[in-house]
């Protein structure tokens, strides 16, 4: 009994650092070249084909979604500015990013770049990430090359994180959160060591008697 609990606590150890080996790192995701195409039933009782494909080459991402008309993205996460090209049935449209694409109130900025950023985002989410198999965390897998592109896309779209093949690579699996603007323009740290020393921030005043002046 003691043997087969212990054969089964080394296979379950086995397999989580088996699994910790096989997740992708964020510098194997950035540099990365893959392929991946999935094909469902679309509208119409799937008369109509609805096809999703991404094809990426070291940070250059193209997404390509067809449900009634083609639709594609084109974006490099190693350039700046901020942006996405489109293409659609009216043309190449190129979208930078001005502004921040949630607003103080938390709805959405309607902006053109923003627009596309939600866009790009419900498409990978709703006929990618949710219908693509394999292990999420494996690059070798449809799901796991859906996952490392979501990841970037919106670290780089959304988060404003500029990618490089050369330096070191940024956690794509933790959000970064922006600091907000803090009022008087002192950074947060000083602002919460004068509130825990407020003595330094008055000089002590003289409390003894004055000093007398000796007149010519």
């Amino acid at each position: 009994m003691a043997f087969i609990k212990y054969s089964f606590v080394l296979l379950f150890s086995l397999s989580n650092a088996y699994a910790l080996e096989a997740r992708f790192s964020s510098k194997s995701c950035v540099d990365s070249s893959y392929k991946m195409k999935m094909i469902q039933r679309g509208p119409l009782f799937g008369l109509l084909k609805q096809e999703f494909v991404i094809n990426k080459k070291n940070c250059l991402i193209h997404v390509t979604h067809r449900k009634y008309l083609p639709r594609e993205w084109f974006v490099d996460v190693c350039r700046e500015p901020v942006h996405i090209k489109v293409t659609s049935a009216t043309g190449v449209d190129v979208a930078k990013k001005e502004v921040s694409c949630q607003n103080a109130d938390k709805t959405r900025d309607t902006s053109d770049f923003c627009s596309q950023f939600y866009v790009l985002m419900d498409v990978i989410q709703d006929d990618g990430l949710i219908f693509a198999e394999g292990d999420r965390d494996n690059l070798g897998s449809d799901h796991g090359k859906t996952y490392c592109t979501y990841l970037l896309l919106k670290r780089y779209l959304n988060e404003s994180v500029i990618f490089s093949r050369y330096t070191e690579v940024p956690d794509i699996f933790i959000e970064r959160i922006e600091g907000s603007p803090i009022p008087g323009g002192l950074p947060k740290q000083e602002i919460e060591v004068k509130k825990e020393n407020p003595e330094a921030q008055v000089e002590p005043m003289h409390s003894g008697p004055p000093k007398s002046v000796t007149t010519l």
